[in-house]
């Protein structure tokens, strides 16, 4: 219960107050018991000198011989209180009692009555008056007893006015005094607890309120606003919460746009993104993460969904790699780069670790390709280079005698450095088309004609081999916007494969369609074919489906490869379509000339 601010406000005030009525209360009815009993004390001795100025027959100096005179002026003319007794005492040995306001009383010692405290007597011998207050603890009753000692002319002592009062009526008075502060502090305290309920509620109010405004803003819910009833400290911290409740609102919209942001981001990019933390939990995984590891809805711990694709990036093995690093995962159809880095949580200590999947399928093809682009190349030129050199050493070791032999010699020479040379300069033309520096002329050509000009070339070659050339054409618009070279380039090497890879007696067919927005023109032969396995590859750089039967017919394997990037380079399409052992069908896809 105590525990409540509003009980610790009350029970503060009830302390306070019971504390200060009861000093004041016994401060009060201390001073009141004093000040009453100075007063008696002074209105007694006053009795007392009056009765003795009163008297003639006591202020005579020989009391023996005087004690019927003052033992009748006690009786019949001393005017007493109701409660008041007084005793007039010789000074003798025995201190004789001569008179008396008690009825038969008597004379005898004054030490020898109960009525006379012998105590008070004796201090009075001394010369100056003495008292005492006697309780009677049977009746309660408080009883004062002043001894005042009498002197004659010469300074001694000749008797004592003895005078006993009830002053019962001061501690009844005082008790009184005790108990009206005690149902002044009753009510005091009451309304204090009454006052202290309100004046707590007036401040745990408020703040309750807040808390109950602060639950609900924990809860999510951050449009909360509280009443400002005043300004004082409490106005102040209401005040205060509101400008808080604005400036979270504001910042917890700026924070969740940046997190939709994130979000979005990782949503949406090209990479996989995966965050763990150090107890193995997923924090974080975005779509392309979830479809390289193949994650499913139920998986939630790390270790298991990495364990199908690699064990080399369980958490045990980040962590004695410092949490840094980087790993390459090949999968069956491709290869990703993943790099991981720790990130830091609220302490300014490791929380987990972030990986990131990076597709590099295309760009590890590509350093295969260059690999084996080197490797070509240099099989390819030391090849001609072997033939060179051991027929020239040949030559110089003696050959040249032999004039039919040397010739021989020549010529496999000559045509060695004519097939490096063709190597050269396809290599030279493909460099420059990677770099984008080849310069193409665009002009308007027409298919029908260019298409005739190449047929016309490869005619000899293809009655060299008994192949019959079809060519047909298309009356209609097959204009196109190319560069004349280039697209002759293409035309030659796609027509003069189909003569060399056909068969004799074969043939091939060159037909013009003009569609609607393009120019097709099909190649289509009775040839060798190409097997399923190697259609996807024969655009590749020094690909050969039959390495030794290209090289014996003159090629250098990149024929295909610069008829491809030339037609790329005009927005055009290459597609081959072949059967093993009947035939193969090029198509060549350029965009139409509508206009000019």
């Amino acid at each position: 219960m105590f525990k409540s601010i509003r009980w610790r406000l009350v029970l503060i005030y009830f302390l306070l107050t019971l504390l200060t009525m009861t000093v004041v209360g016994f401060f009060i009815v201390t001073q009141s018991e004093k000040i009453q009993l100075d007063v008696n004390s002074k209105d007694i001795r006053a009795r007392v000198s009056s009765i003795y100025a009163s008297s003639n027959a006591m202020q005579n100096d020989n009391w023996s011989n005087n004690i019927e005179n003052i033992e009748n002026n006690v009786i019949n003319g001393i005017q007493l209180g109701y409660s008041d007794n007084i005793y007039v005492i010789l000074d003798n040995e025995k201190k004789t009692v001569i008179a008396s306001s008690v009825l038969d009383f008597g004379k005898h010692s004054a030490y020898s009555s109960d009525r006379i405290n012998s105590e008070i007597l004796v201090k009075s011998m001394s010369g100056e008056p003495a008292e005492t207050i006697v309780v009677n603890e049977l009746d309660n009753t408080h009883i004062r007893h002043i001894s005042y000692p009498l002197k004659n002319s010469s300074g001694d002592i000749k008797g004592y006015i003895y005078l006993t009062s009830d002053i019962s009526y001061i501690n009844d008075t005082i008790s009184q005094t005790r108990d009206m502060f005690m149902r002044a502090t009753a009510v005091a305290l009451l309304v204090t607890i009454i006052f202290g309920f309100i004046m707590s509620k007036s401040i745990t109010g408020p703040i309750k309120t807040l808390t109950v405004k602060a639950r609900q803003m924990s809860q999510g819910d951050f449009n909360q606003k509280v009443e400002i009833k005043s300004d004082d400290e409490i106005g102040h911290l209401g005040k205060m919460f509101n400008f808080l409740t604005d400036e979270l609102e504001t910042n917890m919209s700026k924070l969740n746009q940046e997190k939709s942001k994130i979000e979005t981001t990782l949503t949406y990019m090209a990479d996989g993104v995966l965050t763990v933390d150090k107890n193995g939990n997923i924090i974080h995984i975005n779509p392309v993460a979830k479809r390289i590891l193949s994650v499913r809805s139920r998986d939630v711990l790390y270790d298991q969904i990495i364990s199908r694709k690699t064990h080399d990036l369980y958490l045990d093995k980040l962590e004695e790699n410092k949490w840094n690093g980087t790993h390459i995962l090949e999968t069956e159809k491709e290869t990703y780069k993943i790099d991981y880095a720790p990130f830091m949580d609220g302490q300014n200590q490791i929380g987990g670790v972030i990986l990131v999947f990076k597709n590099i399928t295309e760009q590890h093809r590509l350093d295969r390709q260059q690999k084996e682009f080197v490797a070509n190349v240099s099989h390819e030129l030391k090849t001609p280079i072997t033939t060179i050199k051991s027929y020239t050493e040949t030559l110089l070791e003696g050959a040249l005698d032999e004039k039919e032999l040397a010739i021989d010699f020549l010529k496999t020479i000559n045509s060695e450095s004519d097939r490096m040379s063709r190597l050269v300069s396809d290599l030279l033309k493909l460099s420059r088309m990677d770099h984008e520096k080849a310069i193409w002329t665009k002009e308007k050509i027409s298919i029908n004609e260019i298409v005739k000009d190449s047929c016309s070339k490869l005619i000899l070659q293809a009655k060299s081999k008994k192949i019959k050339l079809n060519c047909s054409y298309d009356n209609r618009n097959s204009n196109v916007l190319f560069d004349k070279d280039g697209l002759e380039q293409i035309l030659l090497n796609i027509i003069g494969n189909a003569i060399k890879y056909t068969p004799e007696h074969g043939e091939v067919s060159v037909g013009i369609s003009a569609e609607t927005s393009k120019v097709v023109v099909a190649i289509k032969d009775t040839g060798i074919g190409i097997p399923k396995d190697d259609l996807n590859h024969v655009f590749e750089r020094f690909y050969r489906v039959d390495k030794a039967r290209t090289r014996q017919m003159g090629g250098t394997g990149l024929g295909l490869s610069i008829a491809e990037q030339i037609a790329k380079s005009h927005d055009s399409t290459i597609e081959i379509n072949s059967e093993l052992h009947v035939g193969t069908t090029v198509t060549i896809s350029m965009p139409k000339l509508l206009k000019g």
